[in-house]
């Protein structure tokens, strides 16, 4: 998908414990896992490579002097992806944002030829074609699950919202993007539909929403279209053809200089306290809820970057120290140089400044706040904080997950229906990993209930087994039996 190292739970809880406890290679080690990914993130809501760099840096250092204060250790990686939200958001809102945007280059241009650029674009146009119709918090909310791994949960704590609302914005967006990635199907190959082939050609490619719309519906109402109609799609498999943007080389080093320097201690501090207020599980709380109305500035603010050119290089010196201390082999591949041809913004999975995440953007305040008492690692208190609501985020635990199999027949692309049961009392659960198939979904059960989760992959002779991982806990196993002169087709979910 992208180069990015693979994680779980525990390596995000280990992090985090590290780097409340002063280890001074966490900082490093948390670069090396998440920043890659977190600035492809930035990038999809900014569109500029600088302003990216900008707010990731600022959220690495938030995260830096605000550890200590998170209750869930193992949520670490979503609350690394809130912090980011919020820098992104503070830099959209606000007024003086520079008009001009120099897009970042993509991680694997420089490694496909010609011919293998020109069947990614098509890929791509194909996909906008089908996302064209959803709102911008819906392609946020999926591109959150399905391109960088978050569970429902971690996605309410990010988009500021409570698990049952995430819950219901993912699995909506994920309905709406399959029948419109099998509208564009059909659009692309079913023109001997006489309705299908007028829609199309009045359209233009990528399809523009209200064109999928009406193809959505036309496909609900048509014999031929419905019989036509792929339903074991794969929104995750689709959504890999995006860019991924390629971070640039010396943000690790401006990261460690503002937080090793003791020269840029009163940044750090004025970084830290802009990042507030945090609620009571330690979750940043949204600066949708919280930025003042905006105001008029007399001067330009200060800028970071110039100051930070002139330490990084030496405090590179010590961060590359540091870097030798972790494991070499968790580097991240989606890095590289900046410049070269950048990626176009229709290419985003998330919406332009056209179309912000939030349903109601305003200005921000000033990028300068009054910085709090220097520190080269300032400790937060809650005491200078408002009492905020605690958004719902965390999961029942007077139940507990049980989860059955499923088998996908083919040879080809299958799919399968996995059940899901709540025993015991009330259960929130949702797909946290998939290995050798493609799933995700979520939501609350009460105790007794049973769900499904909609499991899909390519089945090649002779077969093989995929895995599911969920939260509060479990494991599934999905069988893949693709004989060599079987059909194909779906399996059905039992319990063991």
């Amino acid at each position: 998908m992208s180069g990015w190292p693979t994680l779980d739970r525990a390596d995000d809880e280990r992090l985090a414990r590290s780097l409340a406890a002063g280890d001074p290679s966490a900082l490093i080690q948390v670069m090396d896992r998440y920043a890659a990914r977190l600035y492809d993130y930035c990038h999809a809501l900014l569109r500029d490579q600088d302003q990216a760099a900008g707010a990731l840096h600022d959220a690495l250092i938030a995260a830096y002097a605000h550890v200590p204060l998170v209750r869930e250790p193992d949520r670490f990686r979503g609350w690394l992806y809130a912090l980011v939200r919020n820098e992104c958001m503070r830099r959209l809102r606000d007024p003086h944002r520079p008009a001009e945007r120099r897009e970042a280059p993509e991680v694997e241009e420089g490694f496909l030829n010609d011919a293998e650029l020109a069947q990614r674009q098509e890929a791509r146009q194909f996909v906008h074609g089908a996302m064209s119709g959803l709102r911008g918090r819906e392609r946020e909310s999926l591109d959150l699950m399905l391109r960088h791994g978050l569970d429902v949960v971690e996605i309410g704590g990010v988009l500021d919202i409570d698990a049952e609302a995430a819950t219901d914005l993912t699995g909506e967006a994920r309905a709406r993007l399959e029948d419109a990635l099998a509208a564009a199907s059909i659009a692309r190959n079913g023109r001997d539909c006489p309705s299908v082939a007028a829609l199309a050609d009045d359209g233009g490619w990528p399809l523009p929403p209200p064109i999928v719309r009406q193809l959505v519906h036309h496909i609900d109402t048509c014999p031929t279209c419905i019989a036509r109609r792929d339903r074991t799609i794969s929104a995750a498999r689709y959504l890999q053809v995006l860019p991924v943007a390629t971070m640039p080389t010396d943000l690790r080093g401006l990261v460690m200089a503002t937080a090793t320097d003791p020269a840029l201690a009163p940044d750090l501090a004025a970084i830290a306290h802009r990042a507030e207020p945090f609620d009571t599980w330690g979750w940043p709380v949204s600066i949708e809820r919280t930025a003042p109305p905006p105001t008029a500035r007399k001067s330009t603010p200060r800028t970071l970057w110039p100051v930070l050119a002139a330490v990084a290089a030496v405090v590179l010196v010590v961060a590359s120290a540091f870097y030798v201390m972790s494991d070499p082999g968790e580097g991240t591949s989606a890095q590289g140089k900046p410049g070269g041809p950048s990626a176009s913004t229709n290419d985003s999975a998330l919406p332009t400044d056209s179309g912000d995440p939030s349903d109601s953007p305003t200005p921000t305040e000033s990028d300068t706040p009054t910085p709090t008492p220097t520190s080269a690692t300032p400790t937060p208190t809650r005491t200078r904080r408002t009492p905020t609501p605690t958004p719902t985020r965390t999961r029942p635990r007077n139940g507990r997950l049980e989860v059955g199999s499923c088998t996908i027949r083919g040879p080809g692309d299958g799919g399968c229906r996995l059940p899901v049961r709540a025993v015991g009392g009330q259960v929130t659960w949702g797909v946290t990993s998939a290995s050798g198939v493609s799933a995700s979904g979520g939501g609350t059960l009460r105790s007794g209930a049973t769900d499904w989760v909609t499991v899909t992959g390519t089945c090649n002779p002779p077969g093989g087994t995929g895995t599911i991982s969920f939260f509060p806990g479990g494991t599934a196993t999905v069988e893949l039996e693709c004989p060599e002169t079987d059909g194909g087709g779906g399996g059905g979910g039992r319990w063991d």
